[in-house]
């Protein structure tokens, strides 16, 4: 596939910019919430979705044994069923069956979620567990549902003054710096678990002036002349 010179992400894919993004970061690390004030779970969900690119349906359903090591399986989603009950469902196709590498600054991240997680279960009475071992489990021991993190994440932009992007937009933002970082389009699609590379090239392959410029540096330095 030949991919144009001049290029930039769809008007339609939002997403954020990575100073953007490590401002939002920022400032949920350092938000204390009013009942479990240490329980960080939409500062983790949020590093989490825009390290790994996954859907929110897809990291709603993971559990804990869906790690090994620096791998994490994804093989299940949530949905919603008769009466808007959330319910565990099979992915979108097969390409959405996946296992992709995780880096060691999500891995230490999460392993000290889970060590908070433990603490307030074993330390809380109020605060419940999962029986099914589910990653980002509320205080009452359940799944969270995509409204509530959507009212949630929205209500922490506005507060750390970042426009909302909607809960995808960590996926695409994902995309947006993997590219930006260099990586195949390949790479990318399957990382994602597109079903074509066609969906991700025709999603993203308008890239930011990030890349065109880094590009050009590296035309111009190749082909520099000598003085």
């Amino acid at each position: 596939m030949q991919v144009q010179d001049k290029i930039s992400v769809s008007k339609d894919t939002k997403y954020y910019g990575l100073d953007e993004l490590n401002n939002l970061l920022d400032f949920m690390k350092g938000y204390n919430h009013q009942r479990f004030k240490d329980y960080q779970i939409y500062y983790v969900l949020m590093y989490f979705l825009s390290q790994t690119g996954l859907r929110i349906s897809e990291a709603l359903a993971l559990k804990w044994t869906d790690i090994n090591g620096d791998k994490l399986t994804v093989e299940r989603q949530t949905s919603r069923g008769n009466n808007n009950q959330l319910k565990i469902t099979t992915l979108k196709n097969s390409a959405s069956y996946r296992t992709i590498k995780i880096n060691e600054d999500l891995i230490r991240e999460l392993k000290k979620f889970k060590l908070k997680q433990n603490e307030m279960i074993l330390g809380d009475m109020s605060f419940n567990k999962n029986g099914e071992g589910i990653i980002f489990q509320n205080f009452l021991g359940s799944y969270l549902t995509p409204s509530t993190i959507r009212d949630s994440i929205k209500n922490y932009c506005n507060k750390a003054g970042i426009d909302y992007k909607g809960t995808h937009g960590f996926r695409h933002t994902h995309a947006v710096l993997l590219i930006e970082a260099g990586a195949s389009i390949k790479y990318v699609s399957s990382r994602l678990g597109h079903k074509t590379i066609k969906t991700t090239a025709d999603t993203y392959l308008d890239i930011t002036d990030k890349i065109e410029k880094d590009e050009l540096e590296k035309f111009v330095s190749y082909t520099k002349r000598k003085s």
